[in-house]
């Protein structure tokens, strides 16, 4: 009888030799890029200049000037974000919530905010743990490792719903893991949809401090309890999975005993 799916494959030396060959042809190509087009290395230097100065408006501005090209120019933020933490990415949530609306900004946010999290975990796969201890402080690494232990493949779900957890070092130490790309970008996704989209729509009251305040509050509030209450139940699963197969098994292991035991 084959073996559950549980999320988690074997990754062979010969794929992760292809996957390191990738990432350096990829980091190549963008180093080539910024050093020939200077306008483009302007451009780019002026974006993350905003990011870490964790200016909105002029983020805003920014982005806007792209025109049809401002959601690869957002993408280009999310990604820088998620490798340069700890930037907040509700930053660039904030920015696509103003420039496309509540609604789109916020679809935006979470489909960027998964690729920058599959980057972080390709990183990962390809460069190793010296790579990952480099961006992610060692107490950081060994609680997100201890809290992925704990909660399975779930892990990564259950981080995108808690506000509280941080997100990218949770990207960076599932690529340490045998976990599947696939199945890391599926839950990296529909664990970032409350959180995305509250964010977003509570973006439209920037300009109204009263009412951000407020229904922020009530929004982390929210998605905490949701998070927690997501947690709960997972945990709670695992541990009637696993009481279900203690008692399947004790049974099969008393016959075994039995019928090993010498004659009298």
């Amino acid at each position: 009888m084959g073996q559950p799916d549980n999320g988690l494959q074997p990754y062979t030396n010969r794929s992760l030799l292809g996957l390191r060959i990738m990432t350096l042809l990829v980091f190549v190509a963008g180093l080539v890029c910024y050093l020939v087009f200077p306008t483009l290395r302007a451009q780019l230097y002026s974006g993350v200049t905003l990011l870490l100065r964790g200016d909105l408006l002029g983020l805003r501005t920014w982005t806007a000037q792209f025109g049809l090209w401002a959601p690869l120019a957002s993408l280009f933020l999310m990604i820088v974000q998620a490798i340069v933490a700890p930037i907040p990415a509700v930053l660039i949530t904030g920015v696509n919530s103003l420039l496309f609306g509540p609604f789109l900004g916020g679809l935006l946010s979470i489909v960027s905010a998964t690729i920058a999290a599959a980057v972080c975990f390709l990183l990962a796969r390809s460069l190793g743990e010296p790579f990952v201890s480099r961006l992610v402080s060692p107490t950081i690494l060994q609680r997100t490792n201890a809290f992925m232990a704990r909660h399975g493949t779930a892990a990564v779900l259950i981080a995108r719903l808690i506000p509280v957890v941080p997100f990218d070092p949770i990207s960076y130490a599932a690529g340490l893991t045998e976990m599947r790309l696939s199945a890391f970008c599926w839950a990296t996704l529909v664990g970032q949809i409350p959180a995305g989209m509250t964010y977003s729509y509570l973006s439209q009251e920037i300009y109204r401090p009263g009412h951000f305040l407020v229904q922020g509050i009530g929004a982390f509030l929210g998605l905490l309890i949701l998070g927690w209450t997501v947690r709960h139940i997972v945990l709670r699963r695992r541990i009637v999975s696993y009481q279900t197969r203690h008692r399947q098994e004790q049974p099969l292991s008393s016959s075994a005993d039995g019928r090993s035991d010498p004659q009298t």
